[in-house]
């Protein structure tokens, strides 16, 4: 008998080989996102599968029920890995703007601006074809435009070769692509769960995307002061590369025929703002995500001022400061997640926890010291993230099935008017210092939502 024969009753033994990639993509569809889920081999695509009963947590009606569904849970995992790249670069672009090339908050502002000019333009086009092709597919594509930018940035920033005018260019690009995503990941909410745990899948998707917030700032301050800012911006590559990887193993999502959708992305784009002027309960929370987009959300911006000349701080106590809000929003979250099956009445909600944020950002304003801005930075958070749920889950449950693609492209283009606001927050920085200014914002913010909380009907119904 040769040496290579088998002999009878020996077990058959299997030459190890290396594990290579592929495979264990195929072993995270298989064990991570459920049994029979394999449609790497032969190229078979999926299409969304009943969600599984579930037990405990995860049980129907239970805190963490959106989980049950596997299309849920792998769109979770991207826009985790997308998330703390974002925050990595954000970062990273603000301390190279401010710092590396010697910019003021107007440059800041200037950058905000160009970013959501881009998000105002695009958002209502993002909608249309949302509601009309395939939306994976799409999805990808707009991810492989953000890892090329954030490459681009890279490159540039190692090379020596990056100017004030790249980063300007470049924010006009990453708004574009974000544009074009944003409202295609708000659907994929909907659709992985069936309209079914949608406030559950809300403010689970909102508290990973808090968490990465926590993380992505305290990468960005160490790979800044120990790499240089390009490092900020290759993580963010890898990462966005990883989003993409995980949005490949989505099921294909193809919106529903509307027989009676008018043509044309102009047609439809007012087609959609006349429905939610002339729904009162629309128009209710499309107001209340304008009011925070304008007056509160631009505070954001100017954190690294904040670090540098109020708080005598450097790159290290801006991230922990961009940190502090990822932090409370991680606990908001949280207590959305919990409290989501035993709420009905959401609007009210809404109305108070935005008030709490413009006040907690107010209170922000007044510290001298870095901890205790880092304090009322995460209750800022909280009720951040809190309004944030209440108004996302809104904006799909409230929405008519055929207008739900051109709502949530408001709700993008809603984002955009932040930056405007910033650049107008910025010039006004320049002339009193940020803090009064960014003050008397939030005080601003905070009595009309008294008003809206006093006289607004729909607060009630919603």
């Amino acid at each position: 008998m040769g040496t290579g024969a088998q002999r009878r009753g020996e077990p058959k033994l299997h030459r190890q080989t290396p594990f290579t990639f592929s495979q264990s993509i195929r072993y995270l569809d298989r064990g991570l996102f459920g049994p029979g889920t394999n449609f790497l081999r032969s190229g078979v695509v999926p299409t969304r599968r009943p969600a599984s009963a579930g037990r405990g947590p995860t049980a129907r009606g239970k805190p963490l029920a959106a989980l049950r569904h596997r299309d849920f849970r792998i769109l979770l995992f991207s826009t985790m890995a997308l998330q703390v790249g974002s925050w990595v670069q954000t970062i990273g672009q603000g301390w190279l703007v401010l710092h590396d090339l010697n910019g003021s908050a107007t440059s800041l502002g200037l950058v905000a601006l160009l970013r959501g000019g881009a998000l105002v333009v695009m958002s209502p086009i993002g909608g249309h074809m949302a509601s009309k092709y395939e939306r994976k597919r799409q999805l990808m594509a707009y991810t492989s435009g953000s890892a090329v930018v954030a490459i681009l940035l890279a490159v540039t920033i190692a090379t020596g070769h990056v100017t004030l005018w790249l980063v300007f260019i470049t924010a006009i690009a990453a708004g574009t692509v974000e544009a074009l995503a944003a409202p295609i990941r708000s659907i994929l909410v909907y659709d992985s769960v069936a309209g079914e745990d949608l406030t559950a899948a809300v403010a689970l998707n909102a508290l990973g995307g808090n968490a990465m917030r926590v993380i992505g700032p305290a990468i960005g301050g160490v790979l800044i002061g120990t790499v240089g800012t390009q490092g900020a911006f290759e993580v963010q590559a890898f990462c966005i590369v990883l989003s993409l990887g995980f949005t490949a193993m989505l099921a294909l999502s193809h919106p529903p025929a509307e027989p009676d959708e008018e043509p044309g992305i102009l047609r439809n784009m007012v087609a959609g703002f006349r429905y939610v002027i002339r729904e009162p309960r629309m128009r209710f929370i499309v107001g209340m995500g304008m009011l925070p987009s304008i007056l509160v959300y631009p505070y954001v911006t100017f954190l690294p001022v904040f670090a540098r000349d109020v708080l005598n701080s450097d790159e290290s106590g801006y991230g922990y400061l961009a940190a502090a809000v990822g932090l409370g929003s991680l606990a908001g979250g949280t207590l959305v997640a919990f409290t989501a099956a035993r709420r009905t009445h959401m609007g009210r909600s809404m109305i108070w926890t935005c008030l709490l944020y413009a006040g907690a950002v107010g209170a922000f304003t007044l510290m001298r010291n870095l901890w205790l801005g880092v304090l009322f930075l995460a209750l800022a958070g909280v009720f951040h993230s809190m309004y944030s749920a209440y108004q996302a889950s809104l904006m799909q449950l409230k929405a008519e099935p055929r207008y739900r693609g051109r709502v949530l492209a408001l709700q993008t283009t809603m984002w955009g008017t932040t930056p405007f606001a910033a650049v107008i927050m910025g010039r006004m920085i320049d002339y009193w210092s940020a803090a009064p200014v960014v003050g008397l914002w939030m005080a601003s913010a905070a009595g009309l939502c008294v008003l809206v909380a006093v006289f607004a009907r729909s607060a009630h119904e919603v």
